[in-house]
């Protein structure tokens, strides 16, 4: 079983994919900074880090991004581990010692789970049901009547939806494990949106039918 280590100062979003992780089979470890990290991950053998990139807030002292980086290139062995970073969205890129794909934030947790299989040579995720083939690398969908392009948020909600196949999923559920959301004000009218557009998207591909409305629970998908 792959050891997954997550370095992050923020506790939520540490916490959401420590749990993500853990629900897809992974050993996971958390740091809270930087200096922890440094000092446990001497002694530990992990075969992937998840490196939230940040700065040391204000009045606060310890080591910054960049220490890290230079830290973690004189220490890496070999090709482990491997790494992913996490990016605030319009942040500039750092200048990164060890490369490694960068995932902006907010991001769906199944585009990290995605990340992390190519990076440990699992195998991209090409679900297929029914006739549906999705490619989470480029996003198409395609279908007996064709191929449509999905975006982002709906290629890893479909994915989810397809995993968890037979599961009844309730909006929250899906506002935490697909959006990252940890409020869920809005849930429900945010989630329909999104289905209503990947079931127009499904027709068009000539899979109609796949997500069943589960009244008051919600949603299903069925091959």
């Amino acid at each position: 079983m792959a050891v997954v280590y997550v370095v992050s100062r923020e506790p939520r979003l540490r916490s959401a994919v420590a749990e993500y992780l853990r629900g897809r089979g992974y050993d996971t470890l958390t740091a809270n900074d930087y200096d922890e990290a440094m000092e446990t991950l001497t002694t530990l053998v992990v075969d992937a880090l998840v490196v939230d990139i940040q700065g040391v807030p204000r009045g606060e002292t310890g080591a910054n991004f960049t220490v890290f980086g230079q830290w973690l290139g004189a220490n890496r062995n070999g090709a482990k581990p491997a790494v992913i970073y996490l990016l605030r969205r319009g942040a500039r890129r750092p200048n990164l010692r060890v490369e490694g794909p960068i995932i902006k934030k907010p991001f769906p947790l199944e585009a990290l789970g995605e990340a992390l299989r190519e990076q440990l040579g699992q195998g991209r995720a090409h679900p297929e049901r029914r006739g549906i083939d999705l490619d989470l690398a480029t996003n198409p969908l395609r279908g007996p009547a064709g191929s449509v392009h999905l975006t982002n948020l709906e290629a890893n909600l479909l994915a989810y939806l397809m995993e968890h196949e037979g599961q009844v999923l309730h909006p929250r559920d899906l506002l935490v494990d697909v959006w990252q959301f940890r409020e869920a004000t809005g849930a429900s009218t945010l989630v329909r949106a999104h289905v209503s557009n990947l079931r127009r998207k499904l027709r068009a591909a000539g899979t109609p039918d796949c997500i069943q409305t589960i009244r008051g629970k919600g949603y299903r998908f069925s091959a």
